[in-house]
């Protein structure tokens, strides 16, 4: 009989602002449930405004499952706007990714939520590797002064 690993919140997803680069990093450890996944995303919005109202942020997904349909109308109807109405705009989320997920972003669905989104001037990318993603918001921040 197969055994199932309970992990508790802080094994599933890590959350921190790092005063020193002026960005908010999270990074999920494991597969999530959309609900949770909603209930992250609402810890990062919190997270931000502790931060001064940090609009840079790190989003490191590699391990965590790509979400569902609805979840991509929940971020745009829903999500996007909050945080525009508590940080506004423009806001800039780097996605650290593996290739599952990469292929998946550029799903014809999943193009209209990005289009969507950026429309609401929340813009991000998809990076391989931390490096990248960091080195983008990093001039993100250099281009707004």
């Amino acid at each position: 009989m197969p055994s199932t690993l309970i992990l508790n919140e802080q094994d599933v997803f890590q959350l921190c602002y790092h005063a020193a680069d002026g960005l908010l990093y999270g990074r999920w450890l494991a597969p999530v449930l959309d609900a949770d996944l909603r209930i992250h995303y609402g810890e990062l919005l919190q997270e931000a405004q502790l931060a001064g109202n940090c609009r840079y942020w790190l989003l490191d997904i590699r391990r965590r499952n790509w979400h569902m349909p609805s979840f991509g109308h929940w971020a745009s109807t829903e999500f996007v706007p909050a945080v525009r109405a508590a940080l506004g705009p423009p806001i800039f989320v780097a996605y650290v990714m593996g290739p599952r997920h990469l292929s998946a972003a550029t799903r014809p669905q999943d193009r209209r939520t990005q289009e969507q989104i950026r429309a609401q001037q929340l813009f991000s990318e998809s990076f391989a590797d931390e490096a990248s993603a960091r080195a983008w918001l990093h001039q993100q921040r250099q281009l707004a002064g």
